[in-house]
């Protein structure tokens, strides 16, 4: 009998110690929540185009207060992805303040909308180039304005600050002759010059593409050129200068 009372008296003070720990380490299962945080504070987007911006942390609930809401137009937090989804309006610039409601704190991101442009990077030339804007891994910008002037702009990366900076700008036109040939005319110039230098190429390559410039600057060409509905590739479109067939080829970049 005294075994039983001496075993109850050791068992009930373990258990009692062991209700303390478990209860210990229940209260301390909750992680921490950080602020929401994002990769920089100044973004450049594209009129039009859904952007999607990640960020880390946070405490799931957000507000979010916008100083130009018609140029920002639709914006969101989606959770499930860790992303902030911004479709903008209009050209323009405005702020964004993203309050983390659990953290109590806040962060505003800087936002500049440029026109809608497409994006092509130049991936292979064969031949001899004569356009001394155009090497591999610069960019041409098809943009796209409000009044529809067909500007276009060549970028370059710079090698130190990996930004990627503008080293000519113009006019583009494509013509269309009845035998199904399109041609692309470009009138360049240096970033600083004043005198346009011309250019034109034979367009050749995936002709998915084309359908996109009649989309986007409105040539109203028929729909035989291409379907309009894109398949997930990589679209590439073939440059063949018309004086010397230099093949340039460009890849259509992610909107």
């Amino acid at each position: 009998m005294n075994f039983y009372l001496n075993m109850t008296k050791l068992i009930i003070p373990f258990l009692f110690i062991t209700c303390l720990f478990i209860v210990s380490c229940d209260s301390n299962s909750d992680p921490e929540i950080y602020p929401i945080r994002f990769g920089q504070t100044d973004y450049t987007i594209r009129f039009g185009v859904r952007s999607s911006i990640s960020f880390v942390d946070g405490g799931g609930l957000y507000e979010l207060t916008a100083s130009n809401a018609d140029v920002l137009g639709k914006y969101y937090i989606d959770n499930d992805t860790k992303t902030l989804i911004v479709i903008p309006t209009a050209k323009g610039e405005s702020t964004l303040t993203v309050t983390d409601v659990k953290t109590n704190t806040s962060v505003t991101l800087k936002f500049t909308v440029e026109d809608f442009y497409l994006s092509f990077m130049v991936t292979e030339i064969n031949g001899d180039n004569t356009n001394p804007y155009l090497n591999e891994r610069n960019e041409i910008r098809f943009i796209r304005d409000e009044e529809n002037t067909k500007q276009i702009k060549i970028m370059y990366q710079d090698n130190l600050t990996y930004e990627m900076k503008c080293i000519a700008t113009g006019y583009f036109d494509i013509e269309r002759s009845t035998t199904n040939i399109f041609t692309l005319n470009m009138m360049l110039h240096s970033y600083h010059g004043e005198e346009f230098e011309g250019f034109s190429y034979t367009l050749g390559g995936d002709g998915e593409y084309l359908s996109m410039f009649d989309k986007y600057f409105e040539y109203d060409w028929d729909k035989s050129i291409a379907s309009r509905t894109l398949p997930m590739k990589q679209i590439t479109m073939i440059m063949t200068d018309s004086f010397n067939n230099c093949k340039i080829s460009c890849a259509l970049q992610p909107f």
